[in-house]
Formats: C-alpha cells, structure tokens, sequence
C-alpha cells in the first residue's frame, strides 16, 4: 500500500512520524511525505529517503502577529496543493502526527476520501488535532483521556503509546565521545530545546558557559540559525543546529540533559532514566501542555529532575546552573531500553494505519 505521512513545526512532531514511517517501510509499504519545502519535516525526510511532497501552511502564533491575518489564505493555498498532491499521489490513507502543516493535508485528504489517522502526544488534543479529529478515520493516543471524551471521539479513539525514535536502543556513546575528543573521563552536559532552539535558554547557557564547562563537556544543539560563531573552538563546548544520526549517541552520552518539556523528549529521557533540567515552554507562547508535563515528570522523578520557568529569571543563566548542580549528586540510573518496547508504539500506529487503509486503483505511469 502507497501511505501518506505529515507532521512537522518540531522534532517532536517529526521524528515519531518517522518512527512510524520506519514501520510501514519495513512492512513492504510505499510511502510520501507531506510538508512546508524548506522546513525540518523536510530537511528529515530527506534524510530518512522519503519523497516529499511540498504543502504551504501556516500556524496560529498565540501571541499578537500581523502574520495570523494571513494565516487562514496561506492554509487555503494549502488545501488547494494538498488536494492536488492527493490526487496524483493516491495514497491508500494519511498519517497525521501533529503541526500545523497536517491541517491543510488532512482537510485535503477527507475532501478525497483518503482515511486519516492522527496521532496526539500530550495529555489533550492540540489544535490541529482537535481540527481533524471529525474527519480522522482512528485518533491514536499516547495516554488514556483524562476528562470523558464525547461519545463520537470515543468511537474513533485508541491508545497505542508514543512512538520513540526508531533507532534509540542502538545508541553508541563512545562513537560520539571520540568523534567531539570529549575526554573518557568527562561528565557530558547536553542542551536541547526543541528544532528551532530557544534564544532565551540559549543566551542563558551563553552567558554562564565558563561555569558550565568548568564541570561539564557541554554539548549544545542550539536550533537553526542559532550559532554562535565567536564560541567556535572553545575548550570543552560543541554547538550545533542539529543533530541527526548522532543525536541518539548524544542521548545515551549525556550524564545530564537541559531541555524543554516536549511529551516526546520526556518519554526519551524517561526510556534512558536520564537526570534533566526542564525548561517547559510558557503558556503566553503555548497552550501550556509543557508545563502540565513537566509537572508530573518532576514528580515521577523526584531527585533526578528539576523544572525551572522560563521567565525574566532566567535571564543571566543563574538559576540554570543552580539546578544543573542541585543534580550532580543525584543517582544516575542509565538502562539499555528493550528494542520492543521502543518500537511498541509506533508498530501499533503502523497497524492501525493500514487497517484503516482503503487500497485505490491507481493510473499507470
């Protein structure tokens, strides 16, 4: 069967989507992408070898934008070039998890009679999911609900976990550690706050780097555009805007771990039992699922983790290196994870894809 994946905006987004893609691939399926050109889920995509199929689109911004005035012709533009996609690509059903961008090609994909199945990470359907949860074929969720869904979700709805990035039970530490020439005997910080990194955390772990260094190899993945090229050779610091392939080496590498509270990155830290400084995203730039779930990893956790706001108090790195030593005593309890486990979810998103699949006849080329 031909499958359709979209999702994108963020690496926690993305990367599940490939882990189900790696799925469906393996079982013999064909498969296209669908998303903004020049975008991460792009730049994945084709890195994972998945044809990709470009689709204007455009977010909501939760705070006042001249750009949300534009917003809902750009998404019709969207639908307009999804449609198209659809027709020419006749995939047997859609896969969305997340982002913005899966709104125009969902929409699209019901207008064409493709099924859809979406995918929700946190603990409430974001927007997008809540746009095409009436026109989704399956809504897969991580977690059960925790308010009653309507009678018409709870139809369509099963919980099948969340999908880990594929290759996480393959990490090698040491191929890392002597690709960067970080010392055997070095305690590795790794900072990671989302695809398009975090000006404000990034300023913050800048203007304390001395101190952080004195103590850590600190590797900073910084978001695109993000560089600091003045810092370029610093002892004991490596910053990058992305790590593809090598980020799950840096995962098992990190004695400790700075980073926001996405649902994907914790189920990750949680898979290798690391210790993390949490920077949830504030409400007044989100819907505020990343501080519900930092709150409850802390509390999981308690001892290897420590939530700080990211707020005016920030600002200066204070308060960040305050938590990073708070946790240099805690237990570390690294584990190997179960390559079942990891690949558990997103083989049951697989399965309900293709069940829900309607196979089409298709023109010959």
């Amino acid at each position: 069967m031909k499958i359709a994946i979209t999702g994108g905006g963020s690496a926690g987004h993305v990367v599940p989507a490939l882990s189900v893609a790696a799925q469906l691939t393996q079982s013999g399926n064909e498969l296209v992408f669908f998303g903004r050109d020049g975008s991460i889920e792009h730049e994945y995509a084709a890195k994972a070898e998945i044809r990709f199929c470009s689709v204007p689109s455009a977010g909501l911004k939760r705070y006042g934008s001249w750009s949300n005035l534009r917003m809902p012709f750009t998404v019709l533009r969207g639908i307009g070039a999804a449609r198209r996609a659809m027709r020419r690509e006749r995939p047997d059903a859609v896969f969305a998890k997340g982002g913005y961008v899966t709104v125009p090609v969902g929409i699209a994909a019901w207008l064409c009679r493709v099924p859809v199945i979406i995918h929700e990470s946190d603990h409430s359907l974001g927007l997008a999911n809540r746009i095409l949860a009436r026109m989704a074929t399956r809504v897969c969720l991580s977690e059960p609900a925790r308010a009653k869904p309507p009678r018409w979700l709870a139809r369509k709805t099963v919980v099948t976990g969340l999908p880990l990035r594929h290759d996480l039970g393959e990490g090698n530490p040491d191929r890392l550690r002597s690709q960067f020439g970080i010392k055997p005997d070095a305690e590795v910080l790794l900072i990671f706050c989302g695809s398009s990194g975090s000006a404000r955390i990034n300023d913050a772990v800048r203007s304390q780097l001395d101190n952080l260094c004195r103590r850590y190899a600190v590797v900073h993945v910084c978001g695109k555009g993000n560089l600091e090229p003045s810092l370029d050779g610093t002892p004991g610091y490596w910053q990058y805007e992305y790590l593809h392939q090598e980020m799950t080496d840096a995962l098992w590498l990190a004695d400790l771990v700075i980073g926001r509270a996405g649902a994907t990155t914790l189920a990750e830290l949680e898979a290798l039992g690391k210790r993390a400084v949490l920077i949830p995203l504030p409400a007044s730039v989100s819907r505020g699922d990343q501080l519900v779930n930092a709150e409850a990893y802390a509390r999981r956790h308690e001892g290897r983790c420590r939530v700080i706001q990211d707020d005016d108090a920030l600002a200066g790195g204070a308060t960040l290196v305050e938590a990073c030593l708070q946790l240099a005593g805690a237990h570390a309890s690294f584990s190997r994870p179960d390559p079942a486990v990891i690949h558990q979810a997103a083989s049951r998103i697989a399965s309900e894809t293709l069940s829900a699949a309607r196979p089409r006849r298709r023109r010959a080329r």
